[in-house]
C-alpha cells in the first residue's frame, strides 16, 4: 500500500452543486479535515454531499457568517472516499466560500509510482497536468497535420484497419483510442503514401521538462527504408498547427537493412544533428521508450528498452522554444498486408533537471 499525504482539493464553492473532490481511479481518499471560509460580506449557507458512485446524500449544511471559518476535522484514519466516490457541494453565492480538503490518498502496492521508477509503463501517482494516458476514446485537444503537403488533416476515430490495402491517400489519420483491441493505447494508422503526418496539442514548455512515451509499431517482412515511423516531438505552432520548421524529433523506425533503430534530430530551415542506434532485427523490438529532456534551451535525447535500460543519443541547442507536444507518423507504400499500425501507450511529463527514468 502506498500513502500520499497532500491537499486533495482547493477552490471556491459554486452556487450550483458541483464536484469538489474524487480520488484517482483505483485509489481511496482519506479526508482528515475540510476547511471552509466565508469571504463574503453576508452569511452563506454551505451544503456538502457525499456520492458513493450510485447514491448521493447531504452530509453537511451550515450557515457561515461573514468572515467565518469552520474546520471540519475527521479523527482516526479520516473520512473514507471510496474509489468511484466523491464530495459535491455548493453555497448561496458562487466564488465566495473557499474550501480546502486535506488528507491522504491510498493506492494498492505496485499500482502507482511516487514519481517515476523501474516500472515505466505504470502511471505515476502524481501525474502532470498535461499527461495523457489515452484511457478515453476522445481526441479532444489534439490537431492533425499533413506535413508533406502542408495542409490540415483530420482525425478519424475508431477506423484503424490493418488489412485495408486501399488506404493509400488523403489527409485522414485513423486513431483507435482506448479500443477493445488495446486498452489505454492510441493505435494510429496514416495512409500508405510516404506522407508525413503530425498529431499534436498546445503546451507552453517550462524551463526544465522531461517528456517520454512508450511506442510500438508493426512492420512487414520485406522492408523498405523507413517502412514505418513513429516519432516523439516538440513542435513550434504555426497557424494553430504543429509547424514543419523548428521542431525536435525522436523516431523509432525500420531500416532498409531490416533493423529497428532510434533516430534523434531537430529542424530549423532543414534537418540537423542526426544520431541513431540500432538494437534488434525485424524479428523483435526491444526499443520501446523515447524521452526528450529539455534543460533550459538545451534538449537531450534518450531511447529506452522494455527492460528499463536507456541509451543516450544526442544533445541539441537549436535556438528556438517549441510550444506544442505530440507525435509524427509515416507509412511508405506497402501492402504487406496493408498500411502499418503504430501505437503509443501514454505521453507523460515531469518538470525536472534530472534524468530519472
Amino acid at each position: 500500500m502506498q500513502l500520499n499525504r497532500k491537499a486533495l482539493a482547493f477552490g471556491q464553492l459554486p452556487a450550483t452543486k458541483g464536484d469538489l473532490y474524487a480520488p484517482p481511479s483505483g485509489s481511496k481518499g482519506l479526508v482528515h479535515n475540510i476547511v471552509l471560509h466565508n469571504a463574503n460580506t453576508t452569511a452563506e449557507t454551505v451544503v456538502l454531499n457525499y456520492h458513493d458512485g450510485t447514491s448521493e446524500y447531504e452530509i453537511f449544511n451550515q450557515s457561515l457568517s461573514a468572515g467565518e471559518t469552520v474546520i471540519w476535522d475527521f479523527k482516526g484514519a479520516g473520512d473514507i472516499v471510496e474509489d468511484g466516490g466523491k464530495y459535491t457541494g455548493n453555497t448561496d453565492t458562487a466564488s465566495k466560500v473557499t474550501y480546502k480538503v486535506d488528507g491522504t490518498e491510498e493506492s494498492p502496492s505496485g499500482s502507482s509510482l511516487s514519481v517515476v521508477g523501474a516500472n515505466l509503463w505504470a502511471p505515476p501517482d502524481q501525474p502532470h497536468a498535461e499527461d495523457d494516458e489515452f484511457e478515453s476514446s476522445s481526441l479532444t485537444g489534439w490537431v492533425a497535420y499533413n506535413a508533406s503537403d502542408t495542409v490540415a488533416a483530420t482525425l478519424s476515430e475508431g477506423a484503424v484497419d490493418s488489412y485495408d490495402t486501399t488506404f493509400t491517400s488523403g489527409n485522414v489519420v485513423r486513431v483507435n483510442a482506448n479500443s477493445v483491441e488495446r486498452r489505454s493505447w492510441w493505435q494510429v494508422q496514416v495512409p500508405s503514401s510516404s506522407k508525413l503526418f503530425y498529431i499534436a496539442k498546445p503546451y507552453t514548455l517550462p524551463t526544465n521538462l522531461l517528456m517520454w512515451s512508450r511506442m510500438r509499431f508493426s512492420t512487414g517482412t520485406t522492408l523498405s527504408a523507413n517502412d514505418t515511423v513513429i516519432s516523439l516531438n516538440f513542435f513550434t505552432e504555426s497557424g494553430g498547427n504543429p509547424g514543419i520548421p523548428n521542431q525536435i524529433n525522436l523516431s523509432l523506425n525500420s531500416t532498409g537493412s531490416g533493423l529497428i533503430q532510434a533516430v534523434a534530430s531537430y529542424r530549423t530551415t532543414s534537418w540537423f544533428g542526426f544520431e541513431s542506434t540500432t538494437d534488434v532485427d525485424v524479428q523483435g523490438q526491444a526499443l520501446e521508450y523515447a524521452a526528450i529532456h529539455k534543460l533550459g534551451s538545451t534538449y537531450k535525447m534518450w531511447v529506452g528498452t522494455a527492460s528499463g535500460n536507456w541509451i543516450y543519443l544526442a544533445t541539441y541547442t537549436p535556438g528556438f522554444t517549441p510550444d506544442m507536444a505530440g507525435f509524427s507518423f509515416r507509412n511508405v507504400t506497402n501492402s504487406d498486408p496493408a498500411p502499418h499500425v503504430v501505437g503509443t501507450d501514454f505521453l507523460r511529463f515531469l518538470e525536472t533537471d534530472n534524468f530519472l527514468l
